[in-house]
């Protein structure tokens, strides 16, 4: 997480280097020989040659091809007591090289971890960092201060990847040495800032570190909280600190005191207000062109210096805004374990009938299961409008000079993943708000229409974007369907969808390869054909047909039985309504539904190795579907 820090043969990191440059290449004979030659020099007695080997290492590693050889050689084990070795230029390059390791996947934190990487790292923390202060006086300060940084975001990739290392973690005294570095009196804000970004992550669902924040750090967080000025920085460290705060109630707002909850709720409003497309399009003023030839030239001096600071401020304000929204998506997360487990037990025994066919009508509203003052914080401080902004990218031309400046690929990165979690936000928002506060169903539609956009209309490649997208797109629709407690009756927003509007979906639905993105659509398109379903003529009846048609047979070529479930009950649910007989008799559904029943249980006998909220649909759909087919044969044959 964070930015970064790359090694280079001098200590100097500022300047942001072309990517290219030669003396960054590792002049080796072979990888083997580089190897054998590192290994040699991290275990002499030298610190030039201990520095030197971590150089070397730090940028053969910088290949993402050379990093499983590097973990099958075990030069992590070489390396990780380097944390503690006396020279603290040692200390800080051996960070640095295994902090840059932790991010290239989450297999390499589990390898580290397998490497015993966490022990060392425990001990730097209780033996170099419990009781370090800067000293002002010291030519070594920033090295330090670096160090500690660095080994924070280690520490915090680790636990990401790792349920061992949050259980090493809990047993070490670690969150109690790091609440001391909340002082921003005494630390810098990028001590503090590392510091509130692992506690972010490791606090969350962690009952051993919630009680230890409680104790440690809660007056801490709440100056923060009340931190002067509106710098990127301090924004970040604000937003930081106001969702170390939620995660430490467990999820349990109304734990928290009114005024404290308002303001959570106004520093990420705050946060948000910022325009994150005018800063890039500042940015990318200052980024460095590619010449005639594509060769992009690294400024120098002053300017390499003013652009590092500028970098550093938007990937602030990046961060921030992406923290704001993963907190306000949590807030109105409205996943419930016990409502599915309950749901789940129920549809094992329950007759198909007046029951089943009524679970449209929501008895525990989504919508009230946020505190009235969140609510009422969050609709008033139009925090769906401002988090509907950051799915918005910079202009084509912004992006481009960001990406191909080597200094600010991090930051084009950023803004794709602020635009997926704005989306994901917004589909937790959409279940959440009363439908009023969304614009009411014409607005809720154009979600649906603008959303559609990004799916259809920007690269299949960002598939994170599409899932995301497709999220809001089904959210959208369900919000349409189940408003006034299920009375959709007047809807005639798609009355006049043809069946060529919807030939896109379609398309995508048969090329997709992400099971999650193909769960969506599918489900999507099932509910927009049950919205067809109040307005009945020749050519909505042509397109419900033609989706059912479609979803059965995508049915019939999948091969992950919880999307295979989802599709199931996607026709379940459409068919349940008594308007649909006549269809359903002219598709011959009871039949072909008939055909999944044995499919859809050899499919759960032999995937049982599923998500919770997975199996709770697996189960759901293979209960039901036998129910409804006589259900529903019952009333075809009663057409005849």
């Amino acid at each position: 997480m964070g930015k970064i820090r790359k090694l280079r043969p001098s200590k100097h990191k500022k300047g942001g280097a072309d990517s290219s440059d030669e003396e960054e290449q590792v002049p080796i004979d072979s990888k083997e020989n580089a190897i054998q030659t590192i290994l040699d020099q991290l275990q002499a007695a030298n610190v030039e040659e201990k520095y030197c080997g971590l150089q070397t290492f730090a940028m053969l590693i910088e290949n993402p091809e050379n990093v499983e050889q590097v973990l099958s050689q075990g030069i992590v084990k070489s390396v990780a007591p380097l944390l503690l070795d006396p020279a603290g230029s040692v200390r800080n390059a051996a960070a640095g090289a295994l902090r840059n390791l932790s991010t290239t996947k989450l297999e390499t934190c589990e390898a580290l971890m397998e490497q015993d990487v966490m022990t060392p790292l425990v001990m730097y923390f209780h033996e170099l960092a419990e009781t370090w202060t800067p000293d002002p006086n010291s030519k070594f300060k920033d090295e330090d201060a670096e160090t500690f940084v660095q080994n924070v975001h280690l520490l915090l990739n680790l636990c990401e990847s790792s349920e061992l290392a949050i259980k090493y973690l809990g047993q070490s005294r670690i969150l109690d040495i790091l609440c001391r570095y909340l002082a921003i009196s005494v630390f810098s804000t990028d001590i503090v800032t590392a510091v509130l970004q692992c506690l972010f992550v490791v606090v969350e669902d962690n009952p051993v570190a919630i009680e230890k924040i409680k104790t440690n750090a809660k007056s801490q967080l709440q100056d923060l909280l009340t931190l002067e000025g509106d710098s990127y920085s301090v924004l970040l460290i604000k937003t930081l600190a106001a969702g170390v705060i939620v995660n430490a109630c467990g999820g349990n707002l109304t734990s928290l005191p009114a005024n404290v909850i308002v303001q959570v709720i106004l520093i990420l409003a705050h946060t948000l207000s910022v325009d994150h497309r005018q800063a890039c399009n500042q940015l990318s003023s200052s980024v460095p062109l590619a010449d005639g030839a594509g060769k992009v030239i690294a400024p120098k001096g002053k300017e390499a210096q003013v652009l590092d600071t500028q970098l550093k401020s938007v990937s602030q304000l990046l961060d921030a805004q992406q923290s704001s929204i993963e907190i306000i998506a949590n807030i109105c997360s409205c996943e419930d374990d016990e409502t599915s487990d309950n749901s789940g037990e129920s549809s094992d025994s329950d007759e198909l009938g007046d029951e089943d066919l009524s679970n449209g009508e929501i008895t525990n509203l989504a919508e009230d299961r946020i505190p009235p003052e969140v609510m009422e914080a969050v609709i008033s401080l139009e925090v769906f409008d401002k988090i509907w902004a950051k799915t918005q990218l910079p202009a084509e031309n912004v992006m481009l000079i960001l990406k191909e400046y080597e200094g600010s690929k991090s930051v084009f990165k950023k803004l794709y993943n602020l635009q997926s979690g704005a989306l994901l936000c917004i589909n937790n928002m959409i279940s959440t708000l009363p439908i009023e506060n969304l614009g009411g169903v014409n607005g809720v539609y154009k979600i649906w229409v603008d959303a559609g956009k990004l799916v259809f209309k920007q690269s299949a490649e960002n598939l994170t974007l599409l899932e995301s997208a497709t999220a809001v797109m089904r959210a959208a629709l369900d919000k349409i369907k189940f408003r006034e407690n299920g009375n959709y009756s007047r809807l005639d927003l798609f009355k006049e969808l043809a069946l060529s509007d919807i030939e896109m979906m379609l398309t995508g639905i048969r090329e997709c390869e992400v099971p999650e993105i193909r769960s969506n659509l599918i489900r999507m398109i099932g509910i927009l054909a049950l919205l067809l379903v109040n307005n009945l003529n020749e050519a909505t009846s042509n397109v419900i047909c033609a989706i059912t048609e479609f979803i059965l047979e995508q049915a019939h070529k999948e091969n992950e039985v919880w999307v295979l479930a989802e599709a199931v009950d996607t026709l379940v649910d459409l068919y349940s309504e008594d308007e649909t007989d006549a269809l359903a008799a002219k598709v011959k559904l009871v039949d072909k539904l008939a055909v999944f029943v044995p499919i859809l249980k050899n499919k759960a006998r032999q995937q049982k190795r599923l998500p919770k909220a997975y199996k709770a649909l697996v189960t759901t759909a293979s209960s039901n579907l036998p129910r409804f087919i006589k259900y529903k044969k019952g009333r075809v044959s009663k057409l005849k």
